[in-house]
């Protein structure tokens, strides 16, 4: 019989890598008003977490990117560089992460409200898993003009 987990919006998950199966990404807004990817990931190791969902956003600025350049890399998937975030290269390129694997590094931190949360420190490849490049058209030139 299936049991009801906890809410994984509440769940804070102790300190230590993890094994994630990324299921979906969707932009979003931040209440600052920053653009995002909302990214969820199934946890497949350890065993004690697996089929939990964990949350990660990634700010779409400039300053962040690398962020989102990192999540991608570790999910095995190589990819043309220096892409707008606005293209539809880049929304081919998260969606090529969907099913793929890779490890987080959970920390365990406080929110600006003072409450417990998770922030996600690191992004590692999963070796047991073949690369992928994708192959989703390039820019068009006129896009840089």
């Amino acid at each position: 019989m299936a049991k009801l987990p906890e809410p994984a919006t509440n769940m804070v998950f102790p300190t230590g890598t993890y094994l994630v199966k990324i299921q979906s990404f969707e932009r979003t807004t931040a209440k600052t008003g920053t653009q995002q990817i909302r990214w969820k990931a199934e946890i497949v190791e350890p065993k004690e977490h697996v089929g939990r969902i964990i949350v990660e956003h990634t700010a779409l600025t400039e300053k962040a990117m690398w962020k989102v350049a990192n999540l991608i890399g570790a999910c095995g998937v190589t990819f043309q560089p220096n892409v707008d975030s606005d293209s539809g290269y880049f929304t081919g390129l998260c969606g090529a992460t969907i099913g793929r694997k890779s490890y987080w590094r959970v920390e365990e931190a406080v929110d600006n409200k003072g409450n417990p949360c998770n922030e996600i420190v690191r992004f590692e490849i999963d070796t047991t898993q073949d690369p992928t490049k994708f192959e989703g058209e390039s820019e068009p030139e006129w896009l840089d003009k």
